[in-house]
């Protein structure tokens, strides 16, 4: 009897050592597997997607020479950001992985042709800042476009007005993301490390705070806005959509946008 007592109660230890070690080898799992913005597969998803969306990045086709040009813009941009060595790196993988983004397509040719258009037509009157970063439907811009017609008939021939509707009303976000891109190079960059900003990710709140921060310390050191109420906005439009902890795509993305736009309106 003392015998198997005896056999009970080492097996008993030694299935409690057993449950200790798999539970702490399980805990030590959780803790080393990597976030999922971190997993990256290419280095292009882990460099270019904080200035712009990777639907973004591939919406236009291009020949190697182009991406070549394209990705030496962005290392003049901010050379700490993408080394000359990385940008090899990112036109490698894009010409390796990427079917179909080389060669010459007519596409490429009627949003050349309307982007011209759209520049002669309209540019006359505004900056392109501020046709670019308005944010509108197909419908409101055909109320824009139509209205200007009116405004300054010669400008416009019946035939433009189609083209040019069309032109912002599919290109509207990509090119908006573009110009606050270069906002966020013009306005933050010069004073802060690209990966102080780049490698972070905040929630809407947490961004709109950190950007207000700056255009207030700007205001006290510099004695001027350096930049505006809507260009604080739209810097933290893009900062969300490309390091937010929410894709803005998402449930609780969309209701927190909403929530900030009806907060703006107000003011």
């Amino acid at each position: 009897m003392i015998i198997c007592m005896r056999r009970f109660s080492s097996l008993l230890i030694v299935l409690t050592i057993y449950v200790i070690f798999s539970g702490t080898n399980v805990q030590s799992q959780e803790i080393e597997k990597p976030f999922p913005f971190e997993d990256w597969k290419y280095l292009y998803e882990s460099k270019c997607s904080k200035c712009h969306s990777l639907e973004r990045i591939f919406a236009d086709p291009k020949t190697a020479e182009e991406w070549q040009s394209c990705v030496a813009r962005m290392i003049a941009k901010s050379s700490s950001w993408i080394t000359r060595e990385e940008g090899n790196q990112i036109i490698t993988e894009i010409l390796g992985s990427k079917e179909g983004i080389t060669g010459s397509f007519p596409k490429k040719k009627e949003y050349d042709d309307a982007r011209l258009l759209f520049i002669d037509r309209c540019t006359a009157c505004h900056c392109v800042d501020r046709v670019l970063l308005a944010d509108k439907t197909g419908e409101e811009w055909q109320e824009t476009v139509t209205r200007m017609r009116d405004n300054a008939p010669e400008l416009f021939l019946d035939e433009d007005l189609p083209v040019i509707i069309e032109y912002l009303t599919e290109r509207g976000t990509i090119m908006r993301d573009d110009v606050v891109a270069q906002k966020i190079v013009d306005k933050c960059l010069i004073c802060h490390d690209a990966g102080r900003i780049f490698l972070e990710r905040k929630s809407r709140r947490d961004w709109k705070e950190t950007v207000a921060d700056m255009r207030l310390l700007a205001r006290e050191e510099l004695k001027k806005d350096w930049f505006t109420h809507h260009e604080s906005k739209v810097i933290v439009d893009l900062l969300v959509k490309t390091q937010g902890l929410e894709p803005e795509n998402s449930a609780a993305g969309k209701r927190a946008a909403e929530n900030e736009g009806k907060k703006s309106s107000k003011h």
